[in-house]
């Protein structure tokens, strides 16, 4: 399983503000730092699980080693599993992506949480109910020992006010709930009985008062649902939804999870989308034609065995995620002053992979008389930069290049600002 992921290449350097995060040599976007400094196994409580037995609560905290910005942005990342005791913060693809965004310069933090630990409570609805409502509340109270470390010291050094949260499958789930589950009083009254039942006579001022603390800037959903898509109302945060439209686990619309008729009706990312539309929010949607749950997962056999990540679509699922948080950090540069745009249209390179002869097509309707051309190795080195005409519908290149993978990026300035295309090359002998 590759250890680095490789990603597109751009510098997003935005207009210096005095609260912006410095986010110069591609800090948030590049992989700047290749080694991460992991810390396993914090503890942040131990509560019963359904079965009574004492269940210690932790996390794993992902730092980029070498790092030393006082405050960084937090990823915090959630685990999936369908709420059974089938996986914990070490899930390979949470250590993923936990490594991939510290690799970038955020901390990422990695929770487990409790879970059924008898397979056939899926087969309940009032068990899986409850189980969804200690995992919120475990996730809260991560949450929460997360900032008291900011308070005692920050050792993580974090920055609260951006903060982000995502899970997958059952991460997701709880990712979405968490953002706008706001009260009891939405769910059906036997929920609400179940949930006071697991959590407390306090659940209903827990929820109300969830964000107390810190509110993330966002939330991330990789093949997650909710229970009502009226739920979903503009609170402040923005939405990023990911689902494979095969999905027959967690809903690609709507239905039953496993098909489990026992089961309540979720509404997947195929539903949420357009009422997150509706409701103003900042929303994105990456929907995966064709296919199953967790996209960027192989879950049949023998490729469950043998090649359970599908790296490609890992890949880009990451980039999204990368793009759609940087965006929030306020970044900027203390170099240049110069807004830069990325674009979300990647440039056509062709052939690909090449021998070092290839084209550039540019992107249509632009009207400008000058592009720059910048090509960099997987390590962020430039290993070519030249200009050219702005009225060319494609470029042509024949260059000495070293086997390997290439990072491009065209842009052009107008009114003081920078907008830039990226695209990838592989080279061959």
């Amino acid at each position: 399983m590759k250890k680095i992921l490789l990603t597109y290449f751009s510098v997003l350097l935005f207009f210096s503000t005095s609260s912006a995060t410095d986010c110069s040599n591609g800090r948030y976007f590049n992989p700047i730092f290749p080694k991460v400094k992991r810390t396993n196994n914090i503890k942040y409580g131990a509560k019963r699980q359904s079965d009574g037995a004492m269940f210690d609560l932790k996390y794993d905290v992902y730092e980029p080693l070498g790092d030393t910005v006082s405050e960084r942005p937090v990823m915090l990342l959630i685990h999936g599993g369908a709420y059974l005791k089938l996986l914990d913060q070490n899930s390979p693809d949470i250590v993923l992506m936990s490594t991939y965004f510290a690799q970038r310069g955020y901390v990422a933090v990695s929770i487990d949480y409790r879970q059924e630990p008898n397979l056939l409570g899926l087969l309940s609805e009032e068990i899986m109910v409850k189980a969804v409502a200690r995992a919120l509340i475990d996730t809260k109270d991560a949450v929460d020992h997360i900032v008291n470390t900011y308070s005692n010291g920050n050792p993580y050094r974090i920055d609260t006010s951006k903060a982000f949260i995502g899970g997958v499958s059952a991460g997701a789930v709880s990712t979405l709930f968490i953002m706008y589950l706001d009260s009891l009083q939405q769910l059906p009254v036997k929920y609400q009985t179940w949930v006071k039942e697991t959590i407390g006579p306090a659940a209903d001022s827990i929820l109300r008062t969830k964000f107390d603390h810190v509110k993330p800037k966002a939330g991330i959903s990789v093949s997650g649902a909710l229970l009502d898509t009226s739920w979903i109302v503009n609170n402040g945060m923005d939405l990023l939804l990911n689902h494979g439209s095969a999905d027959d686990i967690v809903p690609y619309l709507y239905g039953h999870p496993f098909n489990i008729q026992t089961l309540p009706v979720l509404y997947g990312g195929k539903s949420l989308y357009p009422r997150a539309v509706n409701q103003g929010i900042h929303v994105e949607f990456e929907d995966w034609a064709g296919r199953g749950h967790v996209p960027f997962m192989n879950l049949t056999f023998p490729d469950m065995i043998f090649n359970l990540i599908n790296q490609p679509i890992l890949d880009s699922t990451e980039r999204h995620i990368r793009d759609f948080c940087y965006r929030l950090l306020d970044c900027n540069s203390k170099t240049t002053g110069i807004r830069q745009n990325l674009m979300q249209e990647h440039l056509a390179v062709f052939p690909n992979p090449s021998n070092g002869n290839f084209n550039i097509e540019l992107p249509k309707n632009i009207m400008t008389t000058k592009w720059e051309l910048r090509m960099y190795d997987l390590m962020g080195k430039e290993v070519l930069s030249k200009e050219y005409a702005g009225n060319a519908g494609y470029i042509s290149l024949n260059e000495n290049l070293p086997m390997g993978n290439y990072f491009i990026t065209m842009q052009y300035r107008k009114d003081a600002e920078n907008f830039v295309y990226t695209g990838k090359l592989v080279i061959t002998q």
